[in-house]
Parts: structure tokens; C-alpha cells; sequence
């Protein structure tokens, strides 16, 4: 960083972030064996509570990101890590489904607001150039994180106990409480005052920002594609050996560890911005038009093009990464930075929730005509960017940054 203020600030946040993925990374490996076998709720109930606190989730990141703008993102983003502790705590004493939606709701509305506020804190305690290369840091820190949790989850589920999955749900409970202690030597920071004038919930009615946010979204399907569709893909239309998938998601978290920040250079703007998400979409276009052909092959030749596929979109994630971020950011004014995230991650997580039921469809349904045409859609989404951009850019006046303000 550029500000000798803000390196002990982003550091704690760093390591907050790391701690609570790792967590994060246990508890996604096993909280569905955990609510099956332990809480004893079938599969189905478990999928429709999820479902249900998932909405919540997506829906409580604008109020709570207006909330930090008005308050001070610091002390919201603790509250929410203890929030999410809270309900990890209770989950060994749930066995009803009553219980178990209430938590689970708890737990997404504080994961969920945690992103709107988190980025509040970011644009407060980094240099508004810095911003997004804060944030793609942290991206690669987080899925480092996650990969350490879920490798490490793996003890619990071959042990295969109720007190093995229920450490897990324990330990990301934890995570939690430590990331809160961290966070707590991040100074306050003082929130930029409201002008006169500016409505209450602006974001939501900045069409071009809400646009370009649902626009991203949808070339987030690629994200969906390596976690959901992949692993399906590989199994049931090719004949790539089914240890060949682990070697695939290795290769996507390595991808984004190692070059996520080193993607951020040439994002300097909401233009270059627009560039690295057009990239992505045509990058998507090509990484699923391989993938598709991986089906119908030797197991060898289905090998390497699932590997070359799982390339191609990972370097698409990074520029969508690195696109978003800046968007994200430079398009919102300081005054509303945490409102404009959380707006930013409703309209993406509305697109997103769609993902399972249009990439099951078009990928695992169609076959190959399928998985053209959804690289098709996610380059002309990342075409359509451009002119998006030039819109919002036309529509809010341009100036200078405040500096953040470390208050102590």
C-alpha cells in the first residue's frame, strides 16, 4: 500500500479473512453430513432451509451495507462475525427444522451483510486506487483459505462421527470469534457524511450501476460452472478418470492464488474495468466450448481438455474478479460505499441463485449445444459492459476520491 496508515489495517484484515475461510472451508465440506446424520433433517429439508436463509442472505446485504455508511463499517463488520459465531455455537443443540431455518437465516444474513459491509471497510481503510487490488488479494487469500479447510475437513468425513462433524460446525464457530479479535485492531473509521440533497437508498436506483451488476452476475455463472457443473460433467459424459477432478479444482484455486493481484495492474478505472469483464466473457466462450468437446473422447484426450477448459475459465475468473471489483468500487460515491456494495451483491446473488437450475439445464441436459450456448451468453454479456460502463460513466459527476480516515 501507498499510505503507511493503512498497512496494519489490511493486514489484520487479510489475516481475518484467512481465518475465517479456512473455517468456512470445514464447515461447506461437511455441515450437509452434519444437518443429515446429527440434527437428523432430510435432504430435502436441508436444501429448502438453505434455499429460504440464502434469500435472506442476498436481501440483507443492502440495509446493512446503508447501515455502515452511516455508523462506520468497523464495528458492523465485528458484529457480523459474531453473528455468524453465534449461530455455528447453536447448531449442535438444534433438532427441529423450526431451529434449524432460524440459525441457518442467522448465519447467511451475517455471512451475506459481512460482504456489503467488508467492502465499506476495504474503500475506508485502503487508497481509492488500491481498492481493488485490496480486494483481489483478499480473493486469493480466502480461496487459499477455503482450499486449507476443506483438505483439512477431510479427517471428520472419513472418521464419519457425530462428534467428528460436529467439531467442524465448532471450528468455524471459532474462526469466527478470532476474526472478530483481529478485526478489533483495525481502527475505527469515520463514515463520509451524506450530502444534502442525496436520497436515502440511491444505489437502488442507479440503473446503470444495478445493470452493469446484474451483468456481472451472469458472467459469474463461469464461477458456478468449475464448483457445480464440472464435477457432474466429468463424471457422467466423460471418461476422464474421477481423481482427475481433484487435480482440476487444484488447478482453479492455484490459478487465482498465484495471479488474482497480478490480474488487478491493467485495471486502473471503470473503462479497463469494462476490458477485463469483456475478456472474461470471451475467455468463458472458450473454456466451455472446450469442455464441451471433452464428452465422446478417450479417457486421455477427455483429460486434457477438461484441464485446458478448467484454464481458460480460471483466467476468465480473474479478470471477472479484478472487473468487478473495480466497478464495484469506482462507481460508487465515498459517501455510499457500503450501500452500492451491498446493492452490487444483491443484483449478482439474484442472478446467481439461478445458476444451479440454468447451468444443470443448459450443460448437463443440451450436451454440448448447451454449453456453446452458454459461452455465447457470457461473452455477449461481457460485450454489452462496455457501453454499460460508458452509460454510468455519463451519469455521475467525476471527482477526486476523499482519502480514508482512520479515526483510532
Amino acid at each position: 500500500m501507498r499510505v503507511d496508515a493503512t498497512r496494519g489495517p489490511v493486514r489484520f484484515l487479510t489475516i481475518a479473512s484467512f481465518v475465517t475461510t479456512v473455517g468456512s472451508g470445514l464447515y461447506l465440506a461437511g455441515s450437509m453430513l452434519f444437518f443429515t446424520r446429527v440434527v437428523g433433517l432430510s435432504v430435502s429439508a436441508v436444501g429448502s432451509g438453505l434455499a429460504l436463509a440464502t434469500v435472506a442472505g442476498i436481501l440483507s446485504g443492502l440495509p446493512l451495507g446503508a447501515v455502515a455508511d452511516r455508523v462506520g463499517p468497523r464495528g458492523l463488520y465485528v458484529a457480523t462475525q459474531g453473528v455468524q459465531a453465534t449461530a455455528m455455537f447453536l447448531f449442535p443443540m438444534t433438532h427441529s427444522f423450526a431451529v434449524f431455518l432460524t440459525l441457518v437465516t442467522v448465519a447467511a444474513v451475517g455471512q451475506r451483510g459481512a460482504q456489503a459491509v467488508g467492502g465499506a471497510l476495504i474503500a475506508r481503510i485502503s487508497e481509492p486506487g488500491e481498492r481493488t487490488r485490496v480486494r483481489s488479494h483478499l480473493r486469493a487469500v480466502t480461496n487459499l483459505g477455503m482450499g486449507i479447510g476443506a483438505a483439512a475437513a477431510g479427517i471428520a468425513l472419513q472418521l464419519d462421527s457425530t462428534t467428528g462433524y460436529t467439531l467442524l460446525i465448532l471450528a468455524n464457530g471459532l474462526s469466527f470469534l478470532a476474526a472478530a479479535g483481529l478485526l478489533l485492531k483495525i481502527p475505527s473509521v469515520a463514515p463520509v457524511p451524506r450530502p444534502p440533497g442525496a436520497p436515502r437508498m440511491e444505489a437502488m436506483r442507479d440503473r446503470p450501476y444495478l445493470a452493469l451488476s446484474l451483468l456481472c452476475g451472469v458472467i459469474g455463472f463461469q464461477y458456478d460452472v468449475v464448483s457445480l457443473v464440472l464435477p457432474l460433467w466429468l463424471v457422467s459424459h466423460t471418461a476422464a478418470p474421477r481423481w482427475w477432478l481433484s487435480a482440476l479444482l487444484v488447478v482453479n484455486t492455484a490459478v487465482v492464488v498465484l495471479f488474482q493481484v497480478r490480474a488487478t495492474r491493467w485495471v486502473r478505472g471503470p473503462l479497463p474495468a469494462s476490458t477485463a469483464l469483456r475478456g472474461a466473457g470471451f475467455l468463458a466462450l472458450a473454456g466451455c466450448t472446450v469442455l464441451a468437446l471433452a464428452t465422446g473422447t478417450s479417457a486421455p484426450v477427455a483429460a486434457t481438455l477438461l484441464l485446458v477448459g478448467v484454464l481458460l475459465l480460471s483466467s476468465g475468473e480473474l479478470g471477472l474478479a479484478a472487473g468487478a471489483f473495480e466497478i464495484s468500487f469506482t462507481l460508487a460515491p465515498e459517501h455510499a460505499q457500503g450501500q452500492y456494495q451491498g446493492a452490487f451483491n444483491l443484483a449478482d446473488g439474484a442472478v446467481r441463485a439461478a445458476a444451479p437450475i440454468v447451468l444443470t439445464t443448459l450443460c448437463l441436459q443440451w450436451g454440448r449445444p448447451g454449453w456453446v450456448a452458454l459461452g455465447l451468453a457470457l461473452a455477449l454479456c461481457g460485450l454489452a459492459t462496455r457501453p454499460l460502463t460508458r452509460w454510468a460513466l455519463r451519469t455521475r459527476p467525476l471527482s477526486a476520491p476523499e482519502a480514508p480516515a482512520l479515526v483510532g
